[in-house]
């Protein structure tokens, strides 16, 4: 989709709901010709905001008897006038009733998120709550949806303005102590300055433990099982899970490729993947199933790697871990010692060293309420580093805020280094609600809406 502001100006319409047969079917239109659109289908303007159970036509018949609710500009989700018709769900009487009205004079077809855009470049909602929605649409975690209700009321976007502020008045004081001199302002001392940038500093940094959590809660953990053939992973897997997915036998090398389930955690969703054991073989599908396991092992949150406690020492876990951490370029680990119920060992968790490890026995199901609980304390309670956290817009961005305040801090002395500083943190946060933007910018965020949304 290449975004037009200028098709702003058009009057759009689009079926609002899930394509297929269902007990409701929503039409939305919104633009400056909603008005006429409206009297076509109902023969009258219904009371503003008020649902109205009236016939909908189609070319003066009644095809159908539904909900209309018209909310006249501003107040609608588009700052335009808009029209919803909530009709029965049968594709006939949508797609009827839609071709109707975009054969009608200078009414198109909305663009994927063109209604979502319209309440941006209406000022009905800022950047942030834009991208708060299609999340929102693909939550697949309750605790990330109860997250994004809270960024669409706009709280982020308030932090987010209040920075702004306080950039504002320490970029005006400053140019104005330099402009006019001579005039009685008040002075802002080195320490007040340093203070400020300081303050900032520390709520930017909070704000990004806030996305860092929150990328967490929407993409999930992913947590991949690593070992030696034959330690009992994929009995592991299946005790996670809760459910046989992965064949268990006693030959090595029964997992030929990668194994993924999805569960729930405590409302944030766990993804978890078996793979090939990890050797040195001859065979050439062990072989594919290996190159597999190391390309799954790189897409990591963390690593469960997992040793049998029956021949594998405690004093060689060091020596295990140090191997394991270079082939998985640092992504955290945790060694689970399985059959326990073979060596005999206690159920337990301990800390050695850089790591954990969690005896377990797969087979009888003990110890797997330690695993889920210590992901639980690295991951939920402890908002803990994620991996590729730094592709999300809102942790870049805010990165860069961070880089010009220290640069602003160290150069607090020199006032023209220090203003130059300060366009750079207003123009970043500007850039996350959406005070300044591109089409293009608009154009990735915006294409990623279904249409009708």
């Amino acid at each position: 989709m290449n975004i037009n502001i200028n098709q702003n100006k058009d009057t759009i319409a689009a079926i609002a709901t899930t394509p297929g047969y269902s007990g409701i079917g929503i039409i939305r239109i919104s633009g400056t010709l909603t008005y006429n659109v409206t009297k076509k289908i109902l023969g009258l303007i219904p009371k503003n905001r008020k649902a109205s159970y009236l016939p909908f036509k189609y070319k003066n018949n009644i095809i159908d008897y539904g909900i209309a609710i018209f909310f006249n500009h501003p107040n609608s989700f588009t700052g335009e006038d808009m029209l919803e018709l909530h009709c029965h769900g049968g594709p006939v009487i949508l797609n009827t009733l839609l071709q109707y009205i975009i054969s009608l004079p200078s009414i198109r077809i909305a663009n994927p998120g063109e209604f979502s855009m319209r309440a941006f470049l209406n000022k009905k909602i800022d950047l942030v709550q834009a991208e708060s929605i299609i999340d929102l649409i693909n939550s697949n975690s309750l605790e990330f949806s109860k997250k994004l209700i809270n960024v669409f009321e706009g709280n982020f976007s308030y932090k987010i303005k209040k920075l702004i502020g306080t950039i504002d008045n320490l970029y005006s004081h400053i140019e104005a102590m330099i402009n006019f001199p001579d005039d009685q302002l008040e002075q802002l001392s080195n320490d007040t300055i340093i203070s400020t940038l300081d303050n900032v500093i520390s709520i930017v940094n909070k704000l990004n433990k806030q996305v860092t959590n929150n990328i967490i809660l929407r993409d999930g953990i992913k947590i991949v099982i690593i070992g030696r053939p034959n330690v009992g992973k994929s009995s592991l897997f299946n005790a996670l899970i809760g459910c046989n997915n992965a064949i268990v036998t006693s030959s090595p090398g029964t997992t030929r490729d990668v194994l993924r389930y999805y569960i729930n955690l405590d409302g944030i969703t766990i993804n978890i993947s078996d793979t090939a054991g990890i050797h040195n073989t001859n065979n050439f599908i062990e072989k594919i199933g290996i190159k597999h396991s190391l390309k799954e092992i790189k897409t990591a949150n963390h690593i469960l790697l997992v040793v049998d406690s029956t021949i594998c020492e405690i004093k060689k876990l060091n020596h295990i871990y140090n191997n394991f951490i270079k082939i998985v370029n640092n992504i955290p680990i945790t060694i689970i010692r399985n059959k326990a119920d073979l060596s005999h060992e206690n159920i337990s968790i301990n800390k050695l060293e850089k790591y954990h490890v969690i005896t377990i026995s797969a087979k009888l199901k003990k110890g797997l309420d330690l695993i889920f609980n210590h992901i639980k304390d690295l991951y939920i309670k402890n908002n803990y580093e994620f991996n590729n956290v730094n592709k999300h817009r809102y942790f870049s961005i805010l990165n860069n805020v961070i880089l010009h305040l220290r640069r602003g801090k160290e150069n607090y002395l020199y006032c023209d280094i220090l203003l130059e500083e300060l366009k750079y943190i207003k123009y970043y946060l500007d850039s996350i609600i959406g005070n300044v933007y591109d089409n293009k910018l608009l154009d990735k965020i915006f294409s990623k809406f279904c249409i009708g949304k």
